[in-house]
């Protein structure tokens, strides 16, 4: 199968269904989330710092005040105002700016977000094609698909996991939303780290690793799997090399913001000293805290050490290697840390997840979470867009998917090494 047309097709299939559902759904063009957006986006073409509330106070107000993309809950206050402009990183709120002075409309939002989702698309389907580790399920493939339904198996796989993928298209492009981008920077870091092409490896690769922390956070946990890639096809050298260009680069981005940035970061962390620690919206512990309000706090805490105990004994018996563990820190900090996600963030780790373990020997695992992905996907789909959802079931999702992870890394952890996979090592 030819690859080149399979990407291009991947990508204008992709766009082509996303704009669809742009003009479908005109209604959505003025959701809260596309609003707060548009006003931090002004707020940089005009010249104003959003993470420090004292600066430009009359063109502030002027904003605030601004009938365009006036929402009564975000505009009730400027306290309130400030909080919500200044809530995505520099990176991301910059990127809002550029939108907002090239285009400066609502629709343009979610035309945009619709673009690089699409990218996305390619680059899952170019990382499952190239990067999954499939031949360590050769017996899988051999006695359940004929060498033809092979041939068009994973691509099948990829284009369920990007384009045509449900969570995907709900929240990206139904509901306009950029954590997509965000993910599209996190796997492109990956996938240019483990690049054969030095220039791709020690300049792209670092580069978009700080750009994936400057825009959404949730970069720095795949800079572990970045730095072994690197050192693969490397040495320490390299290493030291890689973390300058990505400091340096996350440093020129972020610094400019401080030290307002800083106090939003610890606020939206919940590490301030008055932070309201009750799980919202689909975090999986929201159905904990209901069932038990007394102690959901110890449960957490408890499971914390557990899942953490079962990837540190994993990785040093050899039995989970480094694409799992990262993987897992990832999934650790986004899902099961924070309380207070929705689906959309935290489709970031579970979908990294199911990737990175297509990675190693995992495959066969990764595919039946894959269809277990894409049927809760299409379910939230057609009952967001008919009203009938709740963010419980989100949470409710989450819950079984993280039940079936820990299984599996204990199941992995505990059993012994098969003959047939020696020769697959846990740190290759």
């Amino acid at each position: 199968m030819k690859k080149m047309p399979l990407y291009l097709g991947c990508f204008f299939v992709a766009l082509l269904i996303r704009i669809g559902l742009v003009i479908l759904t005109p209604s959505l063009n003025n959701m809260i989330d596309l609003q707060i957006y548009r006003e931090a986006g002004q707020l940089i073409t005009h010249g104003v710092n959003p993470y420090d509330f004292s600066d430009k106070l009359e063109i502030r107000n002027q904003l605030k005040n601004n009938t365009e993309n006036h929402n009564e809950f975000v505009n009730s206050s400027q306290v309130q105002w400030n909080n919500y402009t200044s809530a995505n990183l520099p990176l991301a709120t910059l990127f809002f700016g550029a939108i907002e002075y090239a285009f400066g409309s609502n629709r343009s939002f979610r035309l945009t977000f619709a673009f690089f989702d699409s990218i996305l698309s390619v680059l899952i389907i170019v990382i499952i094609l190239n990067k999954w580790n499939y031949r360590s399920s050769i017996f899988f493939f051999r006695n359940n698909l004929t060498i033809k339904q092979r041939e068009y198996f994973l691509p099948l796989v990829a284009l369920t996991l990007g384009a045509f993928s449900p969570i995907l298209l709900l929240w990206g492009t139904f509901y306009p939303e950029h954590k997509g981008i965000g993910l599209l920077l996190i796997l492109s870091a990956i996938y240019f780290s483990d690049s054969y092409n030095r220039n791709a490896r020690m300049i792209l690769s670092p580069i978009l690793l700080a750009f994936s922390v400057a825009f959404i956070g949730l970069g720095i946990f795949v800079a572990p799997l970045c730095l072994f890639n690197t050192y693969k096809k490397g040495n320490f050298k390299q290493i030291l090399i890689y973390c300058i260009i990505s400091f340096v680069t996350c440093i020129l981005i972020l610094l400019p913001f401080m030290p307002g940035l800083l106090n939003m970061m610890i606020s939206r962390l919940g590490l301030a000293p008055n932070a309201e620690k009750i799980p919202l919206h689909g975090s999986m512990w929201v159905l904990i805290y209901k069932a038990f309000p007394g102690y959901w706090l110890v449960i957490k805490n408890s499971f914390l050490v557990l899942f953490i105990s079962i990837n540190v004994i994993g990785f040093f018996r050899k039995k989970l290697n480094v694409f799992v563990v990262s993987a897992s820190l990832l999934y650790l900090f986004t899902n099961i840390y924070l309380i207070n996600g929705s689906l959309d963030r935290m489709n970031i780790a579970l979908l990294t997840l199911i990737i990175l373990l297509g990675y190693s020997k995992y495959v066969v695992f990764s595919i039946r979470l894959t269809m277990f992905y894409i049927f809760f996907g299409l379910f939230a789909f057609i009952g967001n867009a008919s009203s009938l959802w709740s963010e419980t079931y989100d949470g409710f999702f989450m819950l079984i998917v993280t039940i079936i992870y820990f299984i599996f890394l204990l199941t992995q952890t505990i059993k012994p090494q098969k003959e047939s996979f020696q020769k697959y090592s846990a740190y290759l």
